[in-house]
């Protein structure tokens, strides 16, 4: 999740414009949006319009409407979020006060409205936009020359780092250059895993290599 803009307050009214670019923000969302929060987005309604034949003509018509929230429904199949309300914005097509149902997609932006922004909506959003913010667990999987840094978290596993270095065999003239690669090797990984890594949030770190692998 991208958040776009924020003009809120902790415990306060305010509204957060935000960006879906991956299936599970729309979970994110779904578990953000609740009954009475107003939302805006771009939709689109099929209008009818008087034709020259006399007849009317069925039009599908791209409005921005911003409705209060009664209801929400979450379609994983459809990778679609459906939310469900009264339309408060002046419209030529849709009367305030009518209802209309706004469906949330990738890629496509919204702004969320709520009178009270409790702190479970913006860890939410924090959760949303940077999913690795409470990894607690990291991760190096690790083999000669080659290792991976993971973090975990409640519902995210995010590769943070790649760290690969030539290394050159044990035996033959190449062996005198073994040890010093080697090393350098774990000197690289030790960085990722300082760069990467918030000590803070961060409880355990697990490393993983076979056996003839040790740092």
């Amino acid at each position: 999740m991208k958040l776009v803009h924020r003009n809120l307050a902790r415990n306060g009214p305010g509204s957060a414009k935000l960006l879906p670019e991956e299936e599970d923000d729309l979970w994110h969302a779904y578990n953000l949006i609740a009954v009475g929060d107003s939302l805006q987005a771009v939709t689109v309604r099929k209008v009818l319009r008087d034709s020259a034949s006399g007849g009317r003509d069925a039009e599908r018509v791209k409005l921005k409407l911003e409705i209060v929230v009664e209801s929400v429904d979450y379609d994983k199949e459809g990778n679609v979020l459906r939310v469900r309300g009264k339309n408060i914005t002046e419209n030529d097509h849709v009367k305030i006060g009518q209802f209309h149902t706004l469906e949330l997609e990738l890629k496509r932006p919204f702004v969320l409205r709520k009178e009270y922004w409790d702190w479970l909506a913006l860890d939410t959003i924090q959760q949303a936009c940077d999913p690795t913010a409470s990894a607690d667990l990291a991760v190096i999987l690790m083999q000669e020359g080659l290792a991976h840094l993971f973090l975990i978290g409640r519902s995210i596993t995010a590769t943070r780092s790649r760290v690969e270095t030539s290394i050159p065999r044990k035996h033959g003239p190449a062996i005198a250059g073994y040890e010093s690669a080697l090393k350098k090797f774990f000197e690289h990984v030790l960085q990722a895993l300082l760069k990467h890594i918030d000590f803070e949030v961060v409880q355990c770190v697990v490393i993983a290599s076979p056996g003839f692998t040790k740092v």
